[in-house]
């Protein structure tokens, strides 16, 4: 036996509830903008200390140039190792001032004196040859990264007596400023950022929390409720309409559909109470009428036959052989009658076969021909050569095509045309064969139907002829539907009537 487990099903029904969907939607968009907001900032903030960085190394390049030139000047060669080494020794922030040759990059003084004599960073060769003009930029030498500048050393007139006019240049100063506090800054100033936004991030989720379950989980639990005590068979719950929102509008929707399907439900259980007492009654008819028409028959037979004997018995001039004609043409009158009420009561169940439906409706009009021609009536048939063959009883569905057809012939007392067609269908089902649907309809130029005869036509016993019994349409509709399918009426006074009749092409079982 499956054992589910109490603490599943809660964690089961939590993940898919709409409230659970609504938060993480918001957690994550939340989370998204906020993530980006605080990568921004964090990345706004280092660009900013960088600058600043950088800005700082070019304003001591120019400080250190400027102390430079005044030591040549005056001549104080001697003092240029000195300043340059008490410089990054009374700065925390400045690790290293050099100052090169453009051609060769031989450092000829650096605050570091083991660096003279030796070829500068490739890096810093490199970049000067790239740079076209003075700016700052980020380096990183020995695994430790700086904001370094470039300041060229000129020669200019004052200078030529030392070191001659050929040189355009002198050298080049070369200032390195640590980066290593801006970084620890960076790093803090993330920590915060971080800390801030998960703070934040909590906020908002639980002010989210607390505005769903408010706003939205807790009107959606009270229809639930009000939903399940309607399930329960409650018609009479309402939801609250009080409120001008959405779920305002959805709580009147909501009753306004109530009220009518409960209007609906009285309804349908009073129709369902009289289609019951119908039912009881034809029930009882059936048998009534079956017993009577049992009785009479026997009877009948016999009056026949006497009829017959006394008529046989009358010589060809007799005047009483017409009055006995009338009287075997009123029993065969009584016979059929007695016939379709035994049908109607107790129908003989079909036969199913597969056959061609267009063979039984040649039968059929050759039958009815005769009155058709009789009353000047034109049967027109068109009939589909392609229409599969269709399971059905032969005798029972010649008998609707019969019905139809004589109906519609005696529909046209002056006369007029009959037309008959045969076609398929494709509707939605599972397989082509089970979806294929042969329609067959029976179109007359006879004086039509009002509207009410219409409703009616299908009932038992209902008629508008003086010989008819009202049960050739009641019997046909039946044996339509015994084989799967339908038959619909469509009429208009004046213009004719058109029976249509839906037959599904059946599997042989």
């Amino acid at each position: 036996m499956l054992v589910i487990c109490p603490a599943c099903m809660l964690y089961s029904n939590m993940i898919n509830s709409l409230k659970f969907k609504i938060t993480i939607t918001a957690f994550l968009i939340i989370s998204i903008i906020m993530t980006i907001s605080t990568l921004r900032d964090i990345k706004k903030s280092e660009r900013q200390l960088l600058e600043v960085q950088m800005e700082k190394a070019v304003l001591l390049s120019e400080r250190i140039a400027h102390g430079v030139m005044v030591l040549m000047l005056n001549n104080r060669w001697q003092d240029l190792q000195s300043f340059m080494e008490s410089l990054t020794r009374d700065s925390k922030e400045l690790k290293g001032i050099r100052i090169f040759r453009p051609e060769s990059g031989v450092i000829v003084a650096s605050s570091s004196p083991k660096e003279i004599g030796a070829k500068t960073y490739g890096s810093d060769i490199e970049m000067f040859q790239k740079q076209k003009t003075e700016n700052a930029f980020l380096s990183e030498k020995n695994g430790r990264k700086y904001a370094s500048n470039f300041t060229t050393i000129r020669n200019q007139p004052v200078c030529y007596r030392c070191h001659g006019s050929e040189k355009e240049i002198l050298g080049i100063l070369g200032v390195d400023i640590s980066l290593s506090d801006v970084y620890k800054s960076v790093e803090e100033f993330k920590r915060e950022h971080v800390q801030d936004t998960l703070i934040g991030f909590l906020l908002i989720g639980g002010g989210f929390l607390l505005v769903v379950g408010l706003l939205i989980d807790r009107p959606i639990r009270r229809m639930i409720r009000i939903i399940r005590r309607i399930e329960d068979g409650d018609l009479s719950a309402r939801m609250e309409e009080g409120k001008k929102d959405e779920f305002g509008l959805v709580a009147k929707s909501f009753n306004s559909m109530l009220e009518s399907l409960e209007s609906a439900k009285k309804e349908i259980e009073v129709c369902h109470s009289e289609q019951m007492q119908r039912a009881a009654k034809l029930a009882t008819l059936g048998e009534i009428v079956s017993g009577i028409a049992h009785e009479i028959k026997n009877p009948l037979t016999g009056i026949s036959c006497a009829v017959q004997v006394i008529q046989s018995e009358m010589s060809e001039d007799d005047g009483r052989r017409e009055v006995t004609a009338e009287i075997l043409n009123h029993i065969k009158r009584l016979d059929r009658t007695v016939k379709d009420l035994l049908n109607y009561a107790k129908p003989k169940p079909p036969h199913f076969l597969p056959l061609k439906i267009n063979d039984i409706l040649d039968k059929a009009v050759f039958f009815v021909y005769p009155e058709a021609k009789k009353h000047n009536v034109v049967i027109d048939a068109e009939i589909d050569g392609e229409i599969p063959d269709v399971m059905m009883d032969s005798d029972q569905m010649q008998q609707v095509f019969l019905n139809l057809m004589i109906n519609a012939v005696q529909a046209m007392p002056d006369g007029g045309t009959l037309k008959i067609t045969t076609s398929k269908s494709v509707k939605d089902g599972k397989t082509a064969e089970e979806r294929t649907e042969v329609i067959m309809r029976f179109e007359d130029t006879g004086k039509g139907m009002e509207s009410d005869c219409m409703e009616s036509i299908f009932e038992p016993f209902f008629t508008k002829k003086s010989k008819g019994t009202g049960l050739g349409l009641a019997i046909s509709r039946r044996i339509v539907q015994e084989h799967g399918g339908d038959i619909t009426v469509e009429s208009e006074v004046g213009k004719g009537s058109v029976f249509t009749l839906y037959l599904p092409v059946m599997k042989a079982s």
